[in-house]
């Protein structure tokens, strides 16, 4: 048996709860695989066989026979939106154009806008999240104009699937005075008609959004915020997530709406904040760095973005896009702009997770963390670099070198794999998201959902780290599937490692937090084709049974079919 001192003052401890008669995969150094687990506290207090652990068992004791089922870590989510969007979009009544929701064709969208504006008071902000033209029946994003003959009363935005292409009506940019002949923001872009040089209404980067989108029409009341939140987070554990890092944290609001939930004992997962640049100066003020908070909420790393989404085709590439002659992606930022704040945020002491798609923005990201961590010079920083997608053998020898983290899409061939097949071709495929390649080099590579860009489900990660394969059956990327433990490991002890957490994260090991999820099948001998329906029974996080499936039921499948 595996034990923390179960001795204190000459008594001996017992277990709050046990865990008995099942397969528990550790992942330990050993990777042992042991029968039983017992928590006291919230924290593992020993592991080994039904009968080392039923010596902890007293009168008081939670006892869970587990009849042959197998447990894992708890599973972290290196990077999700849940408070930044799920949960604002259910606090503000955003409505949804996604193909999972019925939505086929732009009349579609049409006809959602239209249903919503008649329900709300004229230059109401309607928001719509999950447009994705490739799963529309014209193949293109809707225009300024197709908006339009839906509602002209209300400013409308319509957001691409992967948050980096943007669609408003006419209303919405009269309301923000851009006119035809606006420059382009630094770090964005206006789509203009290339015969009339007329605005399409699309745009692209936050830059350009934010230069229309006011702010308020996205904050939520504090209430509606906490009920949001406690909803969307009993979804997460429901899937096997026990922590996740929330990838973009502007607005304070939501920072207060994450700890009014921890203080009302509604969040029952940990949550590790990256605040982006907009905060960073507010945080720095108030003397906050990594690592503030608690167990279950934590300030994390600074976010901000070097280029577009792998989504919607705009990834900052050295090359041309195939078919798409001299076109080589989008860029969010400068280098320049991009230099001055890494360097404040690290004089500051603080570490950078930072969204790069693109070998080109990739490329721009270790130039200038090279030199900041040269002029403030760090033993450990951990830099993230959010998606690394696109790589080749010169920029993994490069964050060898500097020990930066990348953290890569977990379900995207899966769920978006049909479209990375026609955006960037089979040759492209196997050189993105490369889970393999990162690997062998010795690596910590972690992996996310990004949701809501792709569904948060972690099972549904592993299966398509392990598969490379689309929901249609395309290969993507074949040389870049990885093995089971290694895909668990990447949402476990690698993710763990990402926030400096690794000593009380990421495996079943005494002293660590009980983070644990109980399968309905065996992940190391399912076929792998079948990984994304294993159900989970059961989601524990600090010794509390946060989730458990009520008999008979199906497991939640928020992938569908595409």
């Amino acid at each position: 048996m595996t034990t923390i001192d179960v001795s204190r003052s000459g008594q001996k401890l017992t277990a709050d709860l046990v865990l008995v008669n099942g397969k528990i995969v550790t992942l330990d150094q050993q990777q042992s695989i042991v029968e039983a687990v017992a928590v006291r506290c919230g924290r593992i207090l020993a592991v080994g066989s039904n009968r080392q652990i039923e010596s902890l068992v007293c009168p008081q004791t939670d006892l869970v026979d587990l009849k042959g089922r197998t447990v894992v870590p708890g599973l972290i989510d290196s990077h999700c939106h849940m408070i930044s969007v799920m949960t604002v979009d259910r606090a503000i009544g955003a409505i949804f154009v996604n193909s999972e929701s019925g939505v086929r064709s732009i009349t579609d969208i049409q006809s959602r806008i239209a249903v919503d504006a008649r329900q709300k008071t004229k230059d109401k902000w309607i928001i719509a999240r999950g447009e994705d033209e490739s799963k529309l029946a014209e193949r293109r994003h809707p225009t300024k104009t197709d908006l339009d003959k839906a509602v002209s009363s209300h400013p409308v935005l319509v957001e691409h699937v992967g948050g980096h292409v943007s669609i408003f009506n006419s209303r919405a940019l009269e309301l923000a005075g851009v006119r035809r002949g606006a420059p382009d923001p630094v770090g964005g872009r206006y789509e203009r008609d290339p015969s009339t040089g007329e605005l399409t209404g699309i745009v692209h980067e936050e830059a350009a959004r934010d230069s229309i989108l006011p702010s308020s029409a996205e904050r939520p009341s504090l209430e509606k915020g906490v009920e949001s939140l406690r909803w969307v987070a009993e979804q997460y554990v429901a899937s096997g997530l026990t922590c996740i890092s929330e990838g973009w944290v502007k607005d304070g609001v939501l920072v207060q709406i994450a700890h009014e939930a921890l203080r009302n004992q509604q969040l029952p997962i940990r949550i590790r904040i990256d605040p982006t640049k907009d905060l960073m100066s507010h945080l720095a003020a108030s003397g906050i760095g990594e690592g503030f908070g608690n167990e279950m909420l934590q300030i994390n790393a600074i976010k901000t973005i070097v280029d577009g989404a792998v989504s919607s085709g705009t990834a900052a590439l050295f090359e041309s896009y195939p078919g798409r002659p001299g076109y080589r992606g989008e860029l969010a930022t400068t280098k320049e702009a991009l230099r001055d704040l890494v360097m404040e945020g690290c004089s500051k002491g603080y570490r950078f997770a930072v969204h790069a798609n693109g070998d080109r923005a990739i490329d721009m990201l270790l130039d200038v963390l090279e030199e900041a961590e040269a002029k403030y010079p760090r033993k450990d920083p951990r830099h993230i670099i959010i998606h690394c997608t696109v790589i080749n053998d010169r920029i993994i020898d490069r964050i060898k070198r500097s020990g930066v983290l990348p953290t890569i899409f977990g379900p995207f061939a899966y769920y978006h794999g049909d479209k990375l097949f026609n955006s960037y071709g089979p040759e492209m495929l196997e050189r993105m998201m490369a889970a393999r390649s990162f690997l062998d080099a010795g690596i910590m590579v972690s992996a996310h959902s990004d949701s809501s860009a792709a569904p948060f489900e972690p099972l549904l990660g592993i299966h398509s780290l392990v598969n490379r394969q689309s929901a249609k059956g395309k290969p993507i990327g074949l040389s870049q599937r990885v093995s089971v433990i290694d895909a668990l490991k990447m949402y476990t002890i690698n993710a763990a490692y990402h926030t400096f957490e690794e000593n009380v994260m990421g495996s079943i090991e005494p002293g660590k937090y009980a983070d644990m999820v109980v399968l309905g099948k065996d992940l190391l001998t399912v076929r792998i084709d079948a990984i994304k329906d294993i159900p989970v029974d059961m989601t524990i996080v600090g010794g509390r049974i946060v989730y458990r499936r009520l008999r008979g039921s199906k497991p939640s499948n928020q992938h569908g079919d595409q």
